[in-house]
């Protein structure tokens, strides 16, 4: 049987002792013990505690251990082992470490932290004064007040009835102040040196020494803290109604001056809870930090799922795919030995300074960063102190009531943009409080906003793709932004929307000439892949005066299909549908650079922040980082049909999401079988107020809708063209595979009937028939819709080396598109207009531009020439076969008047 060690990290002492599970009990009385003192700087106390381990290590060898257990006050983020303490003297210099980390370096065991107050109550219950009861409350009066709500052994942390929020009772207000000026040392000795200034003291033994003399001003100040004790905690004796009542810490050594006082007034008032004082004193957290290590080890799960998806994760190296094949991972060429890998690569690059800043966006798993990138430096012989970003933010409470007025209450999908800046999650005095340590060789700044920070140091930058983020939270291991636990899927990602990706967004925008390195963080730490800040920002530039394919991203839905898994190689066929690749769209996708075979991964975000006004020309300054067009593929081949819907006006949008523009589609039937059809727009008889009854209705009771009574079905075929301006009633139906033209905003899809069906969570897809019923235009109906609806190509040029159709779009689109026929070859101008571009029709293309740039683009892949490309050449690669290329780009003298 293997021991643990406890360790309680205390206001004046470590102490450490080696604990045996199966008798709760300090073995061999091995226990060690190091002073604490004011004075004490961060590598005086790091040392002590490595003192602390290494005596042990003398008596009991490590290998006969299975794990360490820390008692330490808190704030604590005790998961990870991050220092809070704010305003502390003996704790300030370690206030952001990572003790955890630091530890580490003495000892590679399981390290588990845990709140001092939590793991006196666990010793006490385990081998103590509450041991065996259902339910109790155990107080620490000392430097302040420790207290820990028990059920059994379980630490009752959520604010109920009879327990206060993380169950703290030193924060509750109390008389003039909150219960922590009043039940701890300073209440005694200012109250007595206040009245008693011809006596003074410094701490609660002396006045238990003049107590024990028979002095009555003692024995009344004991009186006057009994009362006290007793008002203050009866209501939480009556609420959680415990069997007992432990106290502990160093005030409890005066009890025999109090305690029966406390126990005679609590009978009074009919509270029949047992009041004990503690049996263990200082060994108590020592077993109680030991023994939970001990359980939490023991049930811990070998394997932790850390993406839910069925998706492979992007692989390190790739090469361009073969004419007419599909690329899933495109990149853009940099040259030679611009992109590195691996950890070892890191740490050369970061062990030549002496103080790094690391941050990066949400998603990025901190924890083993900071596992990997400490071994590898210690083992340069490397003294890294890591102090987290973290540990200055507000706390997850202050947190929610700022975010609320962004997240739409309990609307299952929408809210509205917010205004904040990612500031606005720090504690100003807290960052600038986390300070580097002197005596290291090496600091290191972690986390999000370590850019905040006013370290004056390089900066590192970890960006992780907005689909493995997706990924991640659905797994449950990573939290949104200053959040300590999980909410459920659509709650998160709505939060992700409307909040976190917008603030980190401003952050990223406003440090991206500042980074140094920026890291590609979505593989295992040791297949990482880096940049240099510089190579970064000129393969930007040069990007935006070329060309660019952004890396598709694929996902399953509810009346998803199997065109794409059938046409397109490297996709996982094992999934059950695919119902959408995003492949273009500047929210979710990323941009993949290559060197060496390397593809690192960037999101499309840094581009527009690094060069908007190149990549959108004319209408740069109306768009700005917003691009304003959106191509992505809907696939019901053999699937189902979609989800009958409408988007928002232009000031509905605004007004309600606070959204510059809203969403204008187009269909293009890119392939299709078995005469499938589009719904969209209405009868000619439409009443409104019968269709709302309808889908109420059907909503309710889940009772189907004969949709064609009230939608029109329009027959479709390969290359027809369908428009979808906002406000309309649409759908595809099944059997299609679908290219969606469309602007940007997203999300902004209003469900007003599902078929009656399930999503992919075996639960109703969430509806939204009143934000449709605003929206709707009714006079979309009949023949105007065939008419208006329904494009009708128009051929503007033909020639031998090709075909020009204008395909034009309603005049509530801001964008317009045409289709060329190629035979050979074309060259196009760019007028200061960004083009959207994909081959529709045939195998490949090549793209040549003004500055010698040449690259190929195949089958259904989507590609973009930016404004400042100014012209570019588009060869057919099989001249013997034709191609057709649709291009989209914004008309002219664009405005996004909301009205």
């Amino acid at each position: 049987m293997k021991h643990y060690l406890g360790i309680d990290i205390g206001g004046t002492h470590i102490k450490g002792g080696v604990v045996d599970p199966l008798t709760n009990s300090i073995y061999q009385n091995i226990i060690s013990h190091e002073e604490l003192t004011v004075t004490d700087s961060t590598s005086s106390i790091i040392t002590k505690i490595h003192k602390v381990i290494a005596d042990i290590q003398t008596r009991t060898s490590l290998s006969e251990l299975n794990g360490i257990g820390i008692a330490i006050p808190g704030p604590c983020d005790y998961s990870k082992g991050i220092v809070s303490i704010y305003g502390v003297p003996k704790f300030q210099s370690l206030f952001g470490l990572n003790l955890k980390e630091e530890i580490k370096k003495e000892s590679h065991l399981n390290t588990l932290f845990i709140n001092d107050a939590s793991a006196y109550a666990l010793g006490e219950y385990y081998a103590g004064a509450a041991k065996d009861a259902n339910r109790s409350i155990i107080v620490t009066i000392g430097t302040g007040l420790g207290s820990t709500f028990l059920e059994n052994d379980t630490v009752l942390n959520e604010q109920t009835e009879g327990i206060p929020e993380h169950g703290y009772l030193y924060n509750i207000p109390y008389q003039d102040g909150i219960a922590d000026d009043y039940f701890s040392t300073r209440w005694f000795v200012n109250t007595w040196n206040t009245q008693f200034s011809n006596k003074k003291v410094s701490g609660v033994k002396e006045i238990a020494l003049y107590a024990l003399a028979g002095d009555r001003n003692a024995h009344s100040l004991f009186k006057k803290f009994a009362s006290n004790f007793v008002e203050f905690i009866t209501p939480f004796l009556q609420k959680f109604k415990p069997e007992k009542l432990i106290i502990g810490g160093n005030i409890a050594k005066a009890s025999d001056f109090f305690l029966s006082n406390i126990q005679s007034q609590l009978e009074k008032l009919n509270l029949i809870t047992k009041i004990d004082i503690c049996k263990l004193w200082d060994i108590s957290p020592l077993i109680g930090s030991a023994i939970h290590t001990s359980i939490i080890l023991e049930n811990m799960e070998n394997i932790k799922e850390k993406r839910h998806t069925e998706q492979f994760i992007a692989p390190t190296n790739s090469t361009p795919t073969s004419s007419g094949e599909y690329d899933i991972y495109p990149a853009f060429p940099l040259g030679k030995s611009k992109i590195e890998k691996g950890i070892n690569q890191l740490a050369n690059w970061i062990e030549k300074h002496s103080q790094i800043k690391i941050d990066g966006y949400a998603g990025v798993f901190w924890d083993e960063l900071i596992i990997k990138l400490g071994e590898e430096l210690r083992r340069r012989g490397k003294n890294v102190r890591f102090f987290h970003a973290s540990a200055a933010m507000k706390d997850p409470h202050t947190i929610e009531k700022m975010i609320a007025p962004y997240l739409g209450g309990d609307n299952p999908l929408f809210g509205t943009i917010t205004d904040k800046n990612l500031m606005d999650w720090f504690d100003k005095n807290k960052l600038s409080a986390i300070q580097p340590d002197p005596e290291a060789d090496l600091n290191i700044f972690i986390g999000i906003g370590a850019a905040l920070s006013p370290w004056q140091a390089p900066l590192i930058y970890i960006d992780v793709p907005k689909n493995e983020i997706q990924f991640r939270m659905r797994a449950g291991v990573i939290y949104n932004l200053g959040l300590d636990y999980r909410k459920d899927n659509q709650q998160a990602y709505k939060q992700l929307y409307f909040v976190d990706w917008i603030v980190l967004n401003k952050h990223k925008k406003q440090y991206l000439p500042s980074i140094n390195l920026l890291i590609d963080g979505q593989r295992e730490w040791d297949e990482l892949l880096m940049i240099s800040g510089n190579d970064l920002r000129e393969g930007l530039n040069k990007m935006s005066h070329n060309f660019f394919r952004v890396r598709p991203w694929f996902e399953p839905g509810a009346w998803g299909g199997q065109w794409m898994k059938n046409h397109i190689q490297g996709l996982n066929k094992e999934v059950a549908n695919l119902a959408w690749s995003f492949e273009l769209m500047v929210l979710e996708n990323g941009l993949m650079f290559e060197s060496d075979g390397y593809r690192l991964e960037v999101s499309f975000d840094f581009l527009m922040y690094s060069d908007y006004q190149n990549i959108l020309g004319e209408c740069a300054e109306t768009f700005k980082y917003n691009f304003p067009i959106r191509f992505d593929f809907l696939d019901t081949f053999d699937g189902d049909n979609l989800s009958i819907q409408c988007h928002p006006r232009p000031r509905y949008i605004r007004e309600h999401f606070n959204m510059p523009f809203t969403q204008d589609e187009t269909y293009y039937i890119l392939d299709c079988k078995n005469s499938p059809c589009v719904y969209l727009g209405f009868q000619d008889n439409i009443i409104p107020e019968k269709f709302q009854y309808a889908l109420e209705e059907s909503q309710q009771k889940a009772q189907k809708v004969d949709i064609e009574e009230f939608v029109q079905k329009h027959q479709a075929k390969k290359h027809d063209f369908f428009l979808i301006p906002n406000g309309t009633i649409h759908a595809s139906g099944k059997d299609c595979l679908v290219l969606e033209i469309s602007s940007a905003p997203y999300i902004f899809t209003f469900k007003m009937y599902d078929w009656i069906r399930l999503g992919l969570d075996g639960k109703p897809r969430p509806l939204n028939i009143q934000h449709g019923m605003n929206n709707l235009y009714f006079d979309r109906k009949g023949e105007k819709v065939v008419q208006e609806l329904i494009c009708h190509p128009c051929v503007m040029e033909e020639n031998q080396e090709c075909t020009i159709e204008h395909l034009s779009t309603h005049k509530e689109h801001f964008y317009d598109v045409y289709r060329y026929t190629i035979k050979n070859r074309i060259q196009m101008k760019t007028e200061n207009k960004c083009h959207v571009c994909m081959v529709v029709e045939g195998d490949s293309i090549y793209v040549e531009t003004e500055e010698g740039m040449k690259q190929r683009f195949n089958y259904a892949e989507t590609f973009v020439i930016p404004a400042a490309a100014k012209s570019y050449t588009i060869i057919n690669e099989n001249p013997d076969k034709e191609v057709m290329l649709v291009k989209a780009f914004v008309k002219e003298n664009v405005t996004l008047n909301p009205y």
